[in-house]
């Protein structure tokens, strides 16, 4: 709690160490969020991978349902292979879209995610470096 008449952020007079270990402290506090977030973002990533790996593979079965035609049995869907080479490569063509579509998001989020990390850093960064001025004028 500051002491009156004395601005926030600054040290109390007389207390620099008490400072400085209540700094040192928020610093790791920051540090504990950024690797917990860190870790949420993880697994969120392998949630959303797995999502997409989902949606293609049942996008891949009803391609295949829909150039097989309707009398195919279900598991006869799981085959990569159609007869006919006009619908193999279309089934490729549309497979590769779905794949660069999928790694454009991938590409985006890991971009989005890079920035947040590269920000938290930065914050804890400077927060280090406040201390350790802190600690020299000490």
């Amino acid at each position: 709690e500051p002491e009156p008449g004395r601005e926030p952020g600054q040290p109390a007079a007389g207390r620099p160490e008490e400072d400085y270990a209540r700094k040192c402290e928020e610093v790791l506090q920051l540090q504990e969020q950024r690797a917990q977030q860190e870790e949420l973002l993880e697994h969120l990533a392998a949630e959303i991978q797995e999502e997409l790996n989902e949606r293609w593979m049942k996008r891949r079965r009803e391609e295949l349902e829909l150039a097989a035609g309707p009398g195919l049995a279900d598991t006869d869907c799981d085959t990569t292979e159609l007869s006919g080479g006009e619908g193999e490569l279309h089934l490729e063509h549309e497979r590769v879209k779905t794949q660069l579509s999928t790694s454009l998001y991938i590409g985006l989020k890991l971009s989005t995610d890079l920035e947040a990390v590269k920000s938290d850093l930065d914050c804890t960064q400077r927060a280090w470096e406040d201390k350790e001025r802190e600690l020299q004028r000490l």
